[in-house]
């Protein structure tokens, strides 16, 4: 049976990108009933799609479950991201249980995409669409070495984190993200941030204020739970197994 939170958080699903692990959000998803859902940015890849098609039922069957959210009542948050930024003409539209805008402001949280505050997205959109088709192939070639890595009997690894860790400023792009997304919810008098877009799942505090990030359903497979204990970070502990997963919180839980 279905638990049943206050609230569900999912960002960078990237449907229709080889890369997105729609199988195992699906699972994940069967584990919850709850009375939100936000997904916060890039659940659809527009950027990928429009170079050319790519759709699996898997896919399909991801947005049948939110559509079945609704039915039971789930009242669900679309988050537009830059990737499915063709959703934002729509911003403050309702669709029944379904809300598109482009970030919102609830219980003094501010849920927000994060692509605005990337410099790379909002000044070389080109660049970071070229980025987004090289960050595809690497996906590509990752899938190739933990399969061979597998059949040799060795502990998986992932070369397109590998390759992240090594790119010059990767770390300082990060930190910069991070405090300017903290910066923007006290300037909205917000006590936390919940964001996506940079694909790396994290809890804490920055300068007085909450950050958490949701992480992606490429390499990570994070989400967010929000129940009588406040709000938590989680992950899948092991691929195919979604009835075991491991809370990621990091002890700073303000019980929000």
């Amino acid at each position: 049976m279905a638990k049943q939170v206050k609230a569900l958080f999912i960002s960078d699903v990237h449907l229709g990108s080889r890369g997105s692990k729609a199988e195992d959000l699906l699972e994940v998803l069967k584990e919850y009933e709850p009375k939100t859902l936000y997904i916060v940015g890039d659940f659809i890849d527009g950027w990928l799609l429009k170079k050319r098609h790519y759709w699996p039922q898997a896919h399909t069957n991801v947005v049948r479950k939110i559509l079945s959210y609704t039915k039971k009542g789930t009242h669900v948050v679309y988050i537009t991201g830059n990737h499915d930024d063709f959703l934002r003409s729509y911003d403050h539209e309702d669709y029944g249980n379904i809300t598109i805008i482009d970030e919102v402001v609830v219980d003094d949280m501010l849920i927000i995409h994060g692509d605005k505050f990337d410099s790379i997205v909002m000044n070389s959109k080109w660049l970071a669409q070229l980025g987004s088709v090289g960050y595809e192939l690497v996906l590509s070639v990752n899938e190739g070495i933990k399969k061979t890595r597998k059949t040799l009997g060795l502990r998986p690894k992932s070369f397109s984190k590998w390759v992240k860790a090594k790119v010059k400023g990767a770390y300082l792009f990060i930190s910069s993200f991070e405090t300017q997304l903290a910066n923007e919810a006290a300037r909205k008098g917000c006590h936390t941030v919940i964001c996506g877009h940079i694909h790396t799942p994290d809890d804490k505090h920055i300068e007085g204020i909450r950050y958490l990030n949701c992480g992606d359903w490429i390499e990570n497979y994070s989400y967010l739970i929000q129940d009588e204990n406040g709000i938590t970070l989680h992950t899948k502990k092991e691929v195919g197994k979604p009835s075991e997963t491991t809370n990621l919180h990091n002890g700073s839980n303000t019980g929000i």
